[in-house]
């Protein structure tokens, strides 16, 4: 199937007692999912075209206070031009401080009855042309209503040809010519001329607060998920309920692009952030557009409380159905599931366990057919461990067959140089390490012999080897007598030694050193070969032992037929283990039983 995943294979694979479940979970969940689901779009999208019309309704009634806001300001500058222009045109210039003290009283009480009929505008403020004197609706005190003739505001309204035309300035914050520093205000202003000669009496200057605009939408949001906002040409957020956005362009990139992008418009806008019913009047006339955000999170809160009513409901009809199930695996599935713990044990390697089960059915049938096939297959596995192991010894005969004439060319080959050089007693030192080191191999036959006779052999293997390599290395031999006496297959060491001096000394380029040694650890004990050369990498020791090779044949078979007749001997848990270091070293340990009952009785 090329790895596909097959749900028929897969649910045949399942026990019966998890195929019960496997069907009752989908006829559960199911239904209550694909409730959940079409109630949810139903509901959501329900809620979400009720909340657009209502949003644009409320949209447009508080458009409709806001406009009623600007034109009553703009009503209130009209009849204040008017009423001004009869007063500046009967006031006859003076210089007197009693007149100009009575042309000022003038002046503001003016401004302030005209405000009492519209109370959305907050202050008035007239600025005279001729003495650039200024008069304003408020006690004012401060010095710095001055400030206004370097602001430009001034200049600004003169130059647009604004003369008898009302004229709003951007919302701004302001520290002059409003009644509190803190607050942002609107300001109107318009240019109060003569009726009778057109020339300019002076400025006349509106003020209306935000929260003034803001209140026309704030006690529509109370209770709601409503979040009204207004932008100006812009993009500066001009109105808000939160003090801290005003006078700063909106932060949301995604929305300023579709404000910019559409007029009016209520819509679904989804960010990395969240999701937002968004909502867009624009105001014409003063070309700004009032924006409405509701979060969908809020909108959907009733929603979301009704899909976890079904998941509670889900869960616990998942719950009676795998009690449902349960009972049934009682009844049918628990003889199933002991026999096939048997038969798991059977598998993991214990081919002692035996099923139980005495019932009468198909299930009692197929125990007794399952206990009589394993007691077959623990026959068959007895003689087949009998054959193998006849077939590794000879074997590993075999490969110590072959290792032996290897060594004794090489000796003979010593000695007759030795003796060409007429270095007598050299020859006669290696000639008589060699009778020793083949008296103690061949061993009249026997393969096992003590620790004492195999240390003595690798003695003199290592006597030899010294010889035809004096400047590759020496060597120190430290075993504690008490473990003289104890038991090893002959030729144990011999082959660790050689691989020491092989592939660990003579490529490593300078003196070097071969120590063994050896103690007792618990019923155990452990012989080491111990060499300063070269060393090998973790892979190489795995690969002399023949495991993860990728050979047919282990990397070295002295090593390894020492391995595997120590483990045919005395068990898997004695044998040879390598540690070694690149660079460093190689440490290689025997392990094997500390007394002859330890051997299998079949050696």
């Amino acid at each position: 199937m090329n790895g596909r995943w097959n749900p028929v294979s897969w649910f045949e694979r399942l026990w019966i007692r998890n195929k019960i479940i496997a069907v009752y979970i989908p006829l559960i969940i199911v239904p209550l999912l694909i409730l959940g689901i079409v109630s949810s779009r139903i509901f959501t999208g329900s809620l979400i075209e009720k909340m657009k019309r209502n949003s644009i309704d409320e949209s447009n009634l508080i458009l409709s206070q806001v406009n009623s806001i600007i034109q009553n300001t703009e009503s209130c500058a009209n009849i204040l031009t008017t009423d001004l222009n009869k007063i500046l045109s009967n006031n006859p210039e003076t210089n007197d401080a009693y007149g100009e003290g009575q042309f000022r009283g003038q002046i503001e009480s003016q401004l302030a009855v005209d405000l009492l009929i519209f109370p959305d505008v907050d202050s008035a403020v007239f600025i005279e042309r001729r003495n650039s004197n200024i008069f304003t609706s408020y006690a004012s005190t401060s010095d710095k209503d001055k400030e206004v003739f370097r602001s430009g505001i001034l200049e600004k309204l003169q130059t647009n040809e604004t003369f008898g035309v009302n004229h709003w300035l951007p919302m701004q914050q302001r520290a002059f010519l409003v009644t509190d520093p803190q607050t942002p205000v609107l300001t109107l202003g318009k240019i109060v001329t003569d009726i009778n000669t057109g020339l300019p009496f002076g400025t006349l200057l509106l003020n209306v607060k935000e929260s003034s605009l803001s209140s026309a939408y704030l006690n529509m949001s109370k209770g709601s998920p409503n979040h009204y906002f207004v932008l100006d040409n812009r993009g500066m957020i001009i109105s808000a309920p939160e003090a801290g956005k005003l006078l700063k362009p909106l932060q949301d990139d995604e929305l300023n692009r579709l404000l910019a992008a559409n007029g009016s418009f209520s819509q679904v806008v989804h960010t990395d952030a969240s999701s937002n019913l968004v909502t867009s009047d624009a105001y014409d006339k003063m070309n700004w557009k009032l924006v409405n955000v509701v979060p969908m999170n809020m909108l959907t809160g009733d929603i979301q409380k009704n899909s976890w009513m079904i998941a509670f409901i889900g869960i616990v009809c998942l719950l009676f159905g795998l009690v449902g199930a349960g009972v049934l695996s009682r009844v049918i599935v628990r003889p199933l599931f002991r026999l096939t713990k048997a038969m798991r044990k059977v598998k993991d390697g214990d081919l002692d366990s035996r099923s139980d089960i005495q019932t009468q059915d198909e299930i009692g049938l197929l125990t007794s057919v399952f206990n009589t096939m394993i007691s077959q297959i623990q026959d068959l596995l007895q003689r087949v461990e009998t054959e193998q192991r006849m077939k590794k010894e000879y074997e590993l005969a075999l490969i110590h067959a072959q290792i032996k004439p290897h060594f004794l060319y090489n000796t003979l080959d010593l000695i007759y140089v030795l003796n060409d050089l007429n270095r007598i007693q050299e020859a006669r030192d290696t000639t008589k390490a060699l009778a020793d080191y083949y008296r103690i191999a061949l061993s009249k036959g026997k393969e096992i012999i003590t620790v004492g006779e195999e240390i003595k052999n690798a003695a003199d293997y290592l006597v030899i080897q010294q010889m035809r390599y004096p400047d590759v290395f020496d060597f120190s031999i430290h075993v504690p007598s008490e473990l003289l006496n104890e038991e090893i297959p002959k030729l144990s060491l011999q082959p660790l030694v050689e691989n020491a001096i092989y592939h660990g000394l003579k490529t490593k380029g300078s003196f070097g050193h071969i120590d063994i040694d050896g103690e007792r650890e618990g019923t155990a004990i452990v012989l080491r070969v111990k060499d300063d050369g070269i060393g090998m990498s973790e892979e190489k020791a795995r690969a002399i032992l023949g495991f993860g090779s990728g050979e047919r044949h282990p990397a070295s078979f002295g090593i390894f037929s020492v391995h595997e007749r120590i483990r045919l001997y005395f068990g898997d848990q004695y044998g040879v283990s390598i540690q070694s270091e690149p660079g460093k070293g190689t440490e290689v340990r025997i392990m094997v039983p500390a007394d002859n009952s330890r051997r299998k009785t079949y050696v």
